[in-house]
């Protein structure tokens, strides 16, 4: 009887466990649900320490040729590849070869000179202000996956650049220049290829016989599934053309990146040194810690440590997280641009972790007359970035981008956790979470025909390596760039314009007020200086 009624506890407890496996592995396949024989896919790992927990392939690696995808296959890694890069440069300083306080221009002595040298550390925590070499080279009109940029462009381009986007050491700005600069002092120092390198520090040695980096486009890569992007006609094929790497160009697969994942835990290469080095956040010249550490992110999810990186490059996308708590690995890749692979890597934590609660603020509102309101309304202009914004006053209320705005002091608005603060006549304050971003009110926008007239002409820039013309027709300002581009420019505020390829162009003037020229700021590369050479009649 004993034994018996053993058995049926034994049995009980194997139902519940697997009827709560199984419950958890559905909930898996409902987040990619939407990947089908008819679409691109991906493929999905879930790890604890050496058990794998899920491992299972969505949709097609070819849409015109009908091949599946399969947890064997092949994709690119995005800026996870980052983190291959960073454990390279730190396997060199472990060994003496380098230091991360070293000058980049001791080994990279073509880079220019500025104000104040840029540190390995600084590329490593995207902290060196360097312009984002492939946000310069789309002013040429040839964006990525449109021409083929090698290591040998992005270094030129890097090189040509005679300002940055802030003084080394100042601020946190993703930039992939940040990793081709590395590549760079990577296969100088060591006289090795990186392919080379990691191939035979990383790649053998930990059993990764399905990883190589894309530093050749054209190469074929059996069992590699083509990327692709939804319009508004259908799929099409979105390939990252280019042999650049380091700061991405990784080709993979999830099984290979849970085993590249256990040097988290077991510190097999390098030891305890080359994982603190990894894992250590970068600290600004202010003392604040940023959460960027060497090609990894090292935060909290519901509570939990969380070391991870997500990648996008042409239509693949990307996510590899580890839980140290748990030991855990998420990996996730995909061939389709359209998938938001980062929200479903949370999702499944969710399932592992709990879902994190959701903090609300309900702050009361304080009631503003006319004359306080006129304190905020007007234009601003980001003093250290490139975002602008205009508050106005209808109705008795204040709007932002049509978004009516609470106060909760005389002095400060509020609303979706972002607090728009009053600090003196023309300055403002927008507080979002931890940031916080100074604002100046700028000039209203001057549409006169003569205003529009001085802004004509042709406008060159070493820097960027192209030519811009402006133009007005029916009273718009429109930019046109040789072969067929051109288009109308949206004014933000005097002298301040939006362009459908970038975010903001400001024109610059003298002291008589004649333009001399004008500069574009992007997303990762700011003030891309352009100057007038001829004023069109």
């Amino acid at each position: 009887m004993k034994h018996l009624l053993l058995f049926c506890i034994g049995c009980t407890l194997f139902l519940s466990t697997s009827a709560q496996s199984t419950d958890t592995l559905n909930r898996i396949d409902e987040i990619f649900s939407h990947w089908n024989n008819a679409t691109p896919g991906g493929s999905v790992l879930v790890s604890r320490g050496a058990t794998i927990v899920y491992h299972k392939a969505f949709g097609l690696a070819d849409l015109e040729h009908n091949v599946p995808n399969t947890t064997e296959t092949i994709f690119e890694g995005g800026s996870v590849s980052k983190q291959f890069t960073a454990a390279s440069i730190l396997l060199l300083a472990t060994e003496g070869k380098l230091s991360t306080q070293d000058d980049v221009r001791k080994y990279i002595p073509e880079l220019r000179v500025y104000d104040a040298p840029i540190l390995i550390q600084h590329l490593l925590n995207h902290t060196s202000g360097l312009k984002d070499w492939g946000s310069v080279g789309s002013l040429t009109g040839w964006p990525r996956t449109t021409r083929v940029y090698t290591q040998e462009l992005g270094l030129e381009i890097i090189c040509k650049q005679k300002s940055l986007n802030f003084t080394p050491g100042t601020e946190y700005s993703y930039s992939n220049s940040n990793y081709t600069l590395l590549v760079t002092i990577i296969e100088r120092v060591s006289n090795m290829s990186l392919a080379d390198f990691t191939r035979t520090r990383f790649f053998e040695p930990l059993g990764m016989t399905h990883t190589q980096w894309r530093d050749n486009f054209r190469e074929i890569i059996p069992n590699r599934a083509v990327a692709y992007s939804n319009t508004m006609s259908g799929y099409e094929q979105m390939m990252p053309f280019e042999n650049i790497h380091g700061h991405g160009g990784l080709l993979t697969t999830t099984g290979d990146l849970m085993k590249w994942n256990t040097l988290l835990q077991s510190h097999a290469i390098g030891g305890d040194k080359l994982y603190t080095m990894r894992v250590q956040q970068g600290r600004l010249k202010n003392g604040e810690q940023i959460s960027y550490a060497g090609g990894l992110r090292v935060e909290t999810f519901n509570n939990y440590k969380e070391i991870s990186h997500s990648g996008s490059t042409a239509g693949y996308r990307a996510w590899l997280a580890y839980y140290p708590d748990k030991k855990m690995t998420i990996a996730i890749l995909s061939n389709d641009a359209n998938g938001n692979v980062v929200a479903a890597g949370k999702k499944i934590a969710e399932i592992f972790f709990g879902k994190p609660e959701m903090k609300t603020w309900n702050p009361e509102r304080v009631p503003l007359t006319e004359s306080d309101m006129k304190h905020f309304s007007g234009t601003y202009r980001s003093i250290r970035g490139i975002d602008s914004f205009t508050l106005t006053q209808r109705d008795g209320k204040l709007f932002w981008n049509q978004l009516p705005l609470t106060a909760i002091h005389k002095d400060t608005l509020y609303t979706n956790g972002m607090k728009w603060v009053f600090i003196k006549p023309g300055r403002m304050r927008i507080k979002n979470g931890a940031d916080t971003s100074s604002y100046r009110s700028v000039r209203a926008i001057d549409s006169t025909s003569r205003y529009l007239q001085s802004l004509v002409g042709t406008y060159i820039s070493k820097e960027a390596d192209t030519e811009f013309t402006i133009t007005v027709k029916h009273n718009s300002v429109w930019i046109s760039r040789k072969p067929n581009t051109s288009y109308n420019l949206t004014p933000l505020y005097y002298d301040g314009y939006r362009g459908d390829e970038f975010e903001l162009l400001e024109f610059r003037r003298d002291r008589k007020g004649k333009v001399t020229g004008f500069e574009i700021s992007l997303s990762r590369a700011e003030r891309v200086p352009f100057t007038k050479v001829t004023a069109n009649r």
